[in-house]
């Protein structure tokens, strides 16, 4: 094997791990780890809207994800192609959201495609530069995820 094809098996196995841990990193609400999976200026698009900016990205998720009582994040299927410093990736999830004592139940489940365009640091560290958040299908209570009106009298999952 090759210098160059066990580089890019090395790239494929921190793109899948990075992945993993910043959908764990949600979960166990470690929003530092969270924080450290994406570039300083990355982009988020979620059908709710866009963010510019780790401290954003984190700061939404915090504030979706804090008043539940769990949440789990499960990855399935993970598309990865790298060329040369730059990667994509498409991931199917499944999100779960509980929390108890929602009028008209307590789950919530999210399932969808994350499409990431990732890059590297000068130490091959990689992070996700944007990230594209898609819905396939949803069940349960929506209202398990909705959060109190925001400054402006927004109110979004």
């Amino acid at each position: 094997m090759t210098t160059a094809e066990v580089r890019h098996l090395g790239d494929r196995a921190a793109i899948h791990d990075l992945l993993v841990r910043l959908a764990l990193a949600q979960d166990v609400r470690d929003w530092d780890a969270l924080a450290d999976c994406f570039q300083t200026d990355a982009v988020y698009v979620h059908p709710g809207g866009e963010l510019v900016g780790v401290e954003a990205i984190v700061n939404r998720t915090r504030t979706a994800l804090t008043p539940l009582d769990a949440s789990q994040h499960l990855l399935g299927t993970i598309l990865v192609t790298i060329a040369d410093d730059q990667a994509t990736a498409v991931t199917y999830f499944q999100a779960q959201h509980v929390r108890s004592g929602t009028p008209g139940g307590d789950l919530y489940i999210i399932a969808g495609t994350y499409r990431d365009h990732l890059v590297h640091d000068v130490d091959r560290i990689w992070r996700v530069a944007h990230r594209t958040q898609e819905y396939t299908w949803r069940h349960g209570n929506p209202q398990v995820t909705r959060r109190a009106p925001t400054e402006t009298g927004e109110t979004s999952a």
